[in-house]
């Protein structure tokens, strides 16, 4: 047995300790056919679990703890009962042992012949599915969180910042898949709806329904000033600019402070009005506004004062907004339809990309400047009939073609999604409570 083999093993075997001691509790402790009956599970399942002899899957793991925490009062335990955030702790260490066995294990098996590849066969695989543009979809990160409103990634990629649950944002692990320390927690009274890391990736911001803003030191966890306050309604999208003097706020207006002293920020001023879609900023410092009369508007953040007149290309709400890498394209959108712009001119590029279905909830480019995607959420009455489903479109830009099929696989409406620093990795939060990454297919020429 390896050592990965025997440290998953013997956590395992702790894991079922902890669940039996869990079942002694109950006077008399329940037969494996009764917690089974309660648990919606089999027999066996029960049995191996409880014994050390397998790792079920988490649903089925907190199935067995809710049954048995409350099996006196002749229930399930709630899903937020106070213990279970411990017990998937547990079970993710448990299956964090798991993955390291097998791959220790497929390493091993993989033993390279003469000019064969170091790596392991699942290596290979997935480093042959990216030279030729394959879309690889991952298992969730996380499945069991209270809704993601909003994800983005720190400037180097190691972390990822989500904004999910009551008041709640949190920091996680890009590599190893996991939480990154304890929630942020603090400012927010309600919902946490939007999340974006700096420039220079020291600090976070955060907006909520409450119409605050929080901005985290994302080395300590620690917030860096009192909540400040949009002018009025939600705070629902932040953005820095790209020298990390200016944070940005956008509730009905957009209320710009200056942070050059993250402790003591200064109210500059607010933009705009009627104000609709997500907010973006360029790397050479302007503003785009998406705005409820189907209009879009680009903002000098250096005058603060509107860069020519405003572009007028869609006949409903303008939902999002997402400027190219370089700043000379700016993408547009609203239901069904995305139009890009020249920057420099103010003109329309092109005819709109109209093959989404649905409103969009977000668009963006990759970094590289490879492929557009873009979050479509089906209409109410869609949804309730069954018709659509929410989905990621992905264009290449050269050919503002389908790069790949639609993304799919949240089950209720995805409200946030961004790139990695790379362009390799797509990430996307729902209300399904699912944290999912995603390899785009990719135009390169580089070797691997």
């Amino acid at each position: 047995m390896s050592a990965g083999d025997s440290n998953f093993q013997a956590e395992m075997e702790a894991s079922a300790d902890q669940l039996r001691r869990l079942r002694t509790m109950v006077s008399p402790p329940p037969t494996l056919s009764q917690i089974a009956s309660r648990a919606g599970v089999s027999i066996g399942t029960v049995g191996n679990t409880l014994n050390g002899e397998s790792h079920p899957s988490m649903d089925v793991y907190i199935s067995l703890v809710r049954t048995l925490i409350g099996y006196r009062a002749g229930a399930k335990a709630p899903r937020n009962h106070p213990d279970i955030p411990q017990w998937r702790e547990r079970w993710g260490r448990v299956q964090e042992l798991k993955e390291k066995s097998r791959i220790e294990n497929r390493a091993r098996r993989s033993v390279p012949t003469r000019g064969a590849a170091t790596q392991g066969l699942a290596e290979q695989v997935v480093l042959a599915a990216m030279r030729r543009g394959g879309r690889i979809q991952m298992f969730p990160m996380a499945d069991d969180l209270d809704g993601i409103w909003d994800v983005d990634f720190s400037p180097d990629g190691q972390m990822i910042a989500t904004a999910h649950g009551l008041r709640t944002v949190q920091l996680w692990n890009t590599v190893e898949q996991r939480r990154s320390g304890k929630a942020l927690m603090g400012g927010h009274i309600e919902q946490v709806e939007t999340v974006r890391f700096s420039p220079d990736g020291k600090m976070l911001a955060s907006g909520s329904a409450d119409g605050r803003i929080m901005l985290w030191d994302t080395t300590t966890g620690n917030g860096l000033v009192e909540p400040l306050a949009v002018s009025s309604g939600s705070a629902w999208t932040v953005a820095f600019s790209p020298d990390n003097r200016l944070l940005l706020g956008a509730g009905r207006t957009v209320r710009i402070w200056d942070i050059s002293q993250p402790e003591q920020p200064e109210v500059v001023t607010k933009l705009g009005g009627n104000l609709s879609g997500g907010l973006a900023v360029s790397p050479t410092g302007f503003l785009a506004t998406g705005h409820g009369d189907g209009t879009a508007q680009i903002w000098d953040l250096e005058t603060f004062e509107k860069r020519g007149s405003a572009l007028r290309g869609h006949s409903e709400d303008v939902t999002a907004v997402a400027f190219s890498p370089d700043g000379g394209l700016l993408a547009t959108a609203s239901r069904g339809v995305v139009q890009l712009w020249d920057t420099s001119a103010n003109e329309m590029v092109g005819e709109p990309l109209t093959e989404a279905v649905g409103y969009f909830q977000a668009i963006a480019f990759s970094p590289n400047g490879q492929l557009l995607t873009g979050v479509t959420n089906p209409t109410a009455k869609a949804r309730s009939e069954n018709r659509e489903n929410s989905v990621v479109h992905v264009w290449n830009t050269t050919t503002w073609t389908a790069a790949c099929d639609p993304l799919q696989g949240h089950t209720a409406k995805i409200w946030g999604a961004a790139f990695s620093p790379d362009s390799q990795l797509f990430a996307t939060g729902g209300a399904d409570g699912l944290l999912r990454l995603w390899i785009l297919p990719q135009r390169t020429n580089q070797s691997w």
